[in-house]
């Protein structure tokens, strides 16, 4: 058997998302979420999109415009650096449970949305069309994210640990603020 699919999208994933948005956005919500669930929400909607690519690939951008996933991707991030800022703080127990399943659906979805027609995933639909194996494709590129995932979530619940909470949101906060208006003006200008 030729593993040379699964080696080449391994190797594709996790040199290019490497200090990518979705890295950052790990980063940022693992420093306030319990870490187990941001990787698995981010993990679980990596290996989706990554089997849509292989499995479905030129048909979503067929059907979806590249502006409505940036403009659905912006007014996300925009979403979430509002709610990040200018809501209050839960109950210090109340937060702690909530956190963790908040972590596990404010990763999926958040991850998800930023990499739908992403790079990563254009390179999913090229390395399955080149090489006609996408389960091997699939497997290195989910491989690949989980490493990336993994050193992500690391390096968060470390910020979270020496970082004030405030600032952590602050800085959260601001960071969503700033990819959403990046993918709102990637789509509208």
């Amino acid at each position: 058997m030729d593993f040379t699919p699964l080696v080449a999208a391994f190797f594709l994933i996790a040199l290019t998302e490497i200090a990518d948005k979705t890295m950052i956005a790990v980063i940022t919500l693992s420093s306030k979420h319990a870490r187990t669930f941001v990787f698995i929400g981010a993990l679980a909607a990596l290996a989706v999109l990554s089997a849509i690519g292989v499995i479905v690939g030129q048909v979503l951008f067929d059907y979806l415009p590249r502006d409505w996933i940036e403009i659905a991707a912006g007014v996300l991030f925009l979403a979430f650096g509002v709610a990040t800022l200018l809501l209050p703080e839960k109950e210090k127990e109340r937060s702690v449970k909530l956190s963790q399943w908040g972590g596990l659906g404010a990763s999926f979805a958040l991850v998800a949305v930023m990499e739908l027609g992403d790079k990563s995933q254009l390179s999913i639909i090229a390395l399955s069309a080149q090489y006609g194996d996408g389960l091997l494709v699939l497997v290195g590129a989910v491989i690949g994210f989980a490493l990336v995932t993994l050193i992500g979530v690391t390096l968060g619940a470390e910020i979270g640990k020496r970082v004030p909470e405030r600032y952590i949101r602050l800085g959260s906060g601001v960071i969503f603020l700033a990819f959403g208006i990046i993918f709102l003006a990637q789509a509208l200008l």
